[in-house]
């Protein structure tokens, strides 16, 4: 049976060695440090092969012949000749005027068709609708426009992506 009144608390167990450890390590390291004589020394010898690396490398750029350029004279003495051009004329705009349209969809059912083409006329879009045949079966294609404007041919075609529909656009020449 131990006594508990002259017992050492645990914490003193733990911090006396820790400390102990410590100072032999702030010990150890005191001792490598060189002392301030010897650091001088090193700091000298430094110095001395600094130095001696910057006198190599002078005498090795003296050593170097520097290449003469003579393109700044050369261009001086020197004419270009141009020679002369008659003024160039731009391409005249093509006079030609086209139709765009959109495609919005293509369906077997004339009901389907009908259903989108009264869709976009009451969101304000002009859509019509034309059959026709491929392979002996009859198409209904529903087409938004004619455009003679692109900006007008953008906005719808933006309003028909805006509704998940991917048009085709179709270009014709209008003739005069």
């Amino acid at each position: 049976m131990a006594d508990k009144g002259s017992s050492i608390p645990r914490w003193v167990w733990v911090i006396t060695p820790t400390l102990a450890v410590a100072f032999l390590g702030f010990i150890l390291y005191i001792s490598t440090i060189p002392a301030s004589n010897e650091l001088d020394a090193v700091k000298g010898e430094a110095r001395k092969a600094l130095q001696q690396g910057k006198e190599k490398l002078k005498e090795s750029a003296k050593d170097t012949p520097k290449p003469d350029y003579d393109f700044y004279k050369l261009l001086e003495n020197q004419t270009v000749e141009v020679p002369k051009v008659d003024a160039y004329k731009s391409t005249p705009k093509d006079d030609v005027k086209y139709e765009y349209r959109l495609q919005a969809g293509s369906f077997r059912s004339l009901d389907d068709a009908e259903r989108l083409r009264a869709s976009l006329l009451l969101e304000g879009m002009p859509a019509y609708r034309q059959e026709s045949s491929v392979n002996g079966s009859t198409w209904h294609r529903v087409f938004v426009g004619p455009f003679t404007d692109r900006s007008r041919l953008n906005k719808a075609h933006d309003q028909l992506v805006a509704r998940s529909i991917s048009p085709l656009e179709l270009r014709e020449v209008v003739k005069p």
